[in-house]
């Protein structure tokens, strides 16, 4: 099949044909969810981009669609375990709040962490930046965060070492569309969350329930998740765990600084 992508963006309140490409699909099909795979033909040994294509025909609905722009855009799936992990604010399990101040710094300041630049590298991140991060997002004890996570308290910063190549996922993940939304009796808000992944042609391949805290001041805190859902289908996963200690030890030596 023969098929032509178009990309569209408003300009001067008119829309404007942005993007255009052109290829053969060898394969497609249209989910029950109301999603339509398609496969780019690509040449024997070619090594770049995979060639699945997800596009969403039948449409979500609009509180859903704002419900991922606030609540989920800044974080998604790549690099951090918070929709892949159960977790509460009584029992924050196995929450990377490391790669969690990674995604959030960003949000919060709109730059990208700058503790990051440099693999193998140690970092000595002042207390008051990653505390201002990380408890803007969730209800939880600075006490129980230091215990999280490496605390000097001598110097009062957090010790980070930014992930490498060996550590840092598989690439093409999945990306979370919220398909559902609802209100809770004491005013939290819990999100049904699926996660689509064109590469494996999975239209929900994992789903949570993503609990968030609308707060008066217009922003929010996450509550807690739960993974209700894994596709059967799934033999790997896109997340690596950082490296612990020991880990980081053996693969950088003495020379990270």
């Amino acid at each position: 099949m023969d098929v032509t992508v178009s990309s569209l963006r408003w300009q001067n309140g008119e829309p404007e044909v942005w993007y255009t490409h052109d290829f053969e699909a060898t394969d497609w099909e249209f989910t029950e969810k109301g999603y339509f795979f398609l496969e780019e033909a690509r040449p024997a040994g070619y090594d770049g981009a995979p060639g699945q294509k997800a596009f969403r025909i039948r449409p979500l609905d609009a509180d859903c669609r704002q419900a991922y722009e606030k609540y989920l855009s800044m974080i998604g799936y790549e690099r951090n375990n918070m929709l892949i992990t159960d977790w509460s604010e009584e029992n924050y399990g196995d929450l990377e709040f490391y790669d969690l101040f990674e995604r959030l710094y960003q949000a919060q300041y709109g730059s990208m962490n700058p503790y990051e630049a440099h693999e193998g590298a140690r970092y000595e991140v002042p207390q008051e930046l990653v505390e201002n991060v990380l408890c803007a997002r969730f209800r939880i004890d600075i006490q129980t965060l230091r215990q999280r996570m490496t605390y000097h308290a001598a110097g009062r910063t957090y010790e980070y070492r930014p992930r490498g190549l060996r550590d840092g996922g598989a690439p093409y993940g999945p990306v979370p569309e919220v398909t559902a939304c609802e209100w809770q009796k004491d005013g939290t808000l819990c999100l049904t969350v699926d996660a689509v992944w064109p590469r494996e042609w999975m239209d929900r391949a994992l789903q949570s329930r993503l609990v968030v805290r609308p707060l008066e001041n217009g922003s929010f805190q996450y509550v807690s998740n739960q993974v209700v859902y894994r596709d059967a289908r799934m033999t790997w996963s896109w997340y690596e765990p950082r490296f612990t200690e020991e880990e980081w030890e053996q693969y950088y030596g003495t020379e990270g600084k």
